[in-house]
């Protein structure tokens, strides 16, 4: 029997990160596996690099590796137009400034996907989906032809993967598509951070996604300090986004199954 647990989206949030790596250790897990987006949005790209290098936690390359690696104009997200569109790009502008070369490399060489076989069971890691690696959004509610079309491309049983920052759980066509939500950065209506557990033994698998509390404040008062815009502290606090308006410019589920 191996016990997995699955990251993803962390954003630079150091406090975040510890506080669910904790977590993870009292659930006595074999490995853990990361479902890419390290940085951005937050204050701490390089500790939270250093800290996944350290674990030695497998991670893929999400949208905003690959932007700040590569040190992109764009981290291709699904912004709105005006003032959201302004604050992500002060955000990668910003991470990509003091996030150190090394690091860079090491985003730069991020997988974009990644296949397992644990147990019999075979398992895709993604950012965004297997048609888009990096910038597909596959939340609860795709359309269900879409999901059908996802599904119908891989042979793996399971799919874990993140970008939306919304925990999900789709069983279909005989796959099951997961996605642990984020570490970092939650849109699920609380402050806090989201991950997955997943369990398998002799081809059969259980999943449960976990709810941990950090210092949401530490944090906060980390992306003031740094310069960041206070929009970024203020989706920490809510646990969700919100409508930023117009440009300031003016110009615990569970589930067992058997493959």
């Amino acid at each position: 029997m191996m016990k997995i647990a699955f990251i993803s989206d962390v954003h630079s949030n150091l406090e975040a990160l510890e506080s669910v790596l904790e977590d993870i250790k009292k659930e006595n897990v074999d490995k853990i596996f990361c479902l890419g987006d390290l940085v951005g949005y937050g204050p701490s790209p390089n500790e939270v690099i250093e800290k996944i290098k350290k674990e030695n936690i497998i991670s893929v390359m999400g949208n905003y590796d690959d932007a700040v690696g590569f040190e992109k104009t764009s981290c291709g997200c699904s912004y709105n137009s005006g003032r959201e569109t302004e604050v992500g790009d002060e955000s990668l502008s910003w991470t990509i400034k003091v996030t150190s070369k090394d690091n860079k490399e090491f985003l730069k060489n991020l997988p974009k996907k990644l296949s397992l076989e644990i147990e019999g069971v075979k398992i895709l890691l993604v950012h965004g989906s297997p048609l888009n690696h990096l910038l597909e959004y596959v939340k609860p509610s795709t359309e269900p032809e879409r999901l059908k079309l996802i599904a119908g491309t891989v042979e793996e049983d399971i799919i874990v993967n993140g970008h939306t920052h919304l925990v999900m759980a789709k069983h279909l066509y005989g796959k099951t598509i997961l996605n642990p939500g984020s570490v970092g950065r939650t849109k699920d209506g609380k402050s806090g951070a989201t991950y997955l557990i997943l369990e398998i033994d002799k081809g059969a698998f259980s999943y449960k996604f976990r709810f941990v509390e950090y210092d949401v404040k530490k944090t906060i008062e980390k992306i003031v300090k740094v310069g960041l815009p206070i929009e970024h502290a203020t989706v920490l606090a809510l646990g969700s986004t919100f409508n930023m308006g117009p440009s300031k410019n003016n110009k615990n589920d569970l589930g067992i199954f058997k493959v």
